[in-house]
């Protein structure tokens, strides 16, 4: 059976998204009608703006349903800033050095863990966020840093939840890089656990 993946916003928006989930092997479901993330057998949150003192109340509903459920979520750059903040934790506003004015900047990281199993223990990554972790949520584990101490990928310990703060959709499949580490991985192993 093909794991569906519910990805909140229009699919317009969406596209590397939406194509990398299929080369994945998946099936991307783009809405923003909480009845069509019933369907799905996991939840993708996308990068996107910035996130205040705390989620909408839409949002919060969304993850706690997939939470409640036991479904695997992943989370990229803004997506895993959200997860953050809905275990408890919080962000800084402005982090130096993870942004420039166009395009991604890429940088080597630190992997320890699942991730290093399947990016390696340095892998290069792009970078485009000015918000970035500070307190870490509950039951969330940083599992992957830049060399200046941002977090750059966390994973919860008991449940099937991941958050990258890059983007792995920009450098997989068709978006491959080679001045980046191939993160088609992260999308297979997060389907692999879609039930």
């Amino acid at each position: 059976m093909i794991p569906t993946i519910f990805i909140p916003g229009r699919r317009e928006a969406l596209r590397n998204y939406t194509a990398a989930i299929y080369s994945a092997g998946g099936m991307p479901i783009c809405s923003m009608d909480s009845a069509d993330s019933a369907l799905c057998g996991g939840l993708l949150l996308p990068g996107g703006g910035d996130i205040g003192e705390s989620l909408d109340e839409w949002e919060q509903k969304l993850i706690q349903s997939f939470v409640q459920s036991g479904r695997p979520v992943l989370g990229i750059c803004r997506g895993m800033q959200a997860l953050n903040v809905f275990f408890g934790g919080d962000l800084l506003d402005n982090t130096p050095g993870h942004q420039q004015p166009q395009g991604d900047m890429v940088h080597e990281t630190l992997a320890v863990g699942q991730l290093a199993g399947l990016l390696g223990r340095r892998p290069a990554v792009t970078s485009n966020h000015h918000q970035s972790l500070r307190l870490i949520g509950d039951g969330l584990r940083v599992v992957q840093m830049a060399f200046d101490g941002v977090a750059e990928a966390v994973e919860h310990s008991r449940l099937p939840i991941w958050g990258v703060q890059w983007h792995p959709e920009r450098q997989s499949y068709g978006r491959r890089r080679r001045d980046a580490v191939d993160a088609a991985p992260i999308f297979a192993y997060f389907l692999s656990r879609v039930g």
